[in-house]
């Protein structure tokens, strides 16, 4: 089997299982909090609504970082850095719940379209 099609096998396992998804850094320009840096991807059958903080300042990071659910805006205190300020992050997902809930249910597709509708704190 040649290297391409052992590669498009996997993407289409990939897609069949759901793995793969449009996603979105979304960088202190767009929502207006210094420092923090916010995963919103398409929801997943097996995790449902969320987003992802990365407790590194002004980057994303796959090892470091905290889960808030939606919409119950559950997340675990312990996984969350001290200089993060959880207090404006709930408040900005709060503003942007029905954007983050369509962007992440598939009714917007656009991800420019996404980052350009969100509200600033």
């Amino acid at each position: 089997m040649k290297f391409i099609e052992i590669f498009e096998e996997q993407c289409n396992n990939e897609w069949e299982q759901d793995i793969v998804f449009e996603m979105a850094n979304v960088f202190p320009k767009y929502h207006g909090i210094n420092g923090v840096v916010i995963w919103v991807g398409k929801a997943n059958k097996q995790h449902g609504l969320r987003v992802k903080v990365s407790n590194v300042q002004n980057k994303w990071s796959m090892d470091n970082h905290f889960v808030i659910q939606m919409p119950s805006l559950d997340y675990n205190p312990k996984n969350v850095a001290k200089w993060i300020p959880i207090k404006n992050i709930l408040l900005w997902i709060k503003l942007n719940q029905e954007l983050l809930y369509n962007y992440e249910n598939g009714l917007i597709d656009d991800t420019s379209e996404f980052l350009e509708k969100i509200s600033k704190l």
